[in-house]
């Protein structure tokens, strides 16, 4: 059980929230590294081509006396403009560092996760930027939260990525995407 605070005598505990729920929309980059769109995200090239992104999320263990939570995610992902088709996501592991000194005023987080994408079918727009693509692939996030504190309401930056893992399950494929949305704890 998460507890927000240590409560005073006769007072019942704040627990915090252990479920999150993330919408975003992206931008696919045309860029073929992520470390390109992280350094130069308006500079970089984008395709017509988007993201809509469900995102369920649960709390499985926490750190640090809460500054470090460990969750677990789940996304459904639509892709349109230049290709149609739908893609799910899961990280089973997800860090989230939520202890930062300007708490007070701005609630941040920031996250890292990693796990596997499943596409509908072959991303045609991989094909053109990679050379080739697969429906399985790599997935792994970076997210920047902040919102009002002890708000269960923030905005969300993320970063989406799909690749084949240094070979791991291709040699080639996968894709960058900036988005921006909304996260919800309950």
């Amino acid at each position: 059980m998460l507890v927000l605070a240590e409560p005073s005598r006769g007072e019942t505990p704040r627990h915090e929230p252990r479920y999150g729920v993330t919408i975003y929309a992206a931008r696919i980059s045309s860029e073929r590294t992520w470390q390109h769109v992280i350094r130069n995200p308006f500079g970089a090239d984008y395709a017509d081509a988007f993201l809509l992104v469900g995102a369920l999320s649960r709390v499985w263990a926490e750190r640090r006396e809460g500054a470090l939570l460990l969750e677990a995610e789940m996304q459904a992902a639509y892709n349109f403009g230049e290709q149609h088709h739908w893609e799910f996501n899961a990280a089973p592991l997800v860090a989230r560092w939520q202890r930062f000194p300007w708490n007070e005023r701005v609630a941040t987080s920031a996250a890292f996760g990693i796990g596997l994408s499943w596409s509908t079918e072959v991303p045609e727009l991989e094909v053109k930027l990679e050379g080739d693509s697969r429906q399985l692939l790599v997935y792994w996030m970076l997210e920047l939260t902040a919102g009002p504190p002890r708000g269960r309401w923030a905005a969300s930056l993320r970063l989406h990525h799909r690749s084949g893992g240094f070979g791991l399950l291709a040699d080639d494929g996968g894709m960058n995407a900036i988005g921006i949305g909304v996260r919800y704890r309950f």
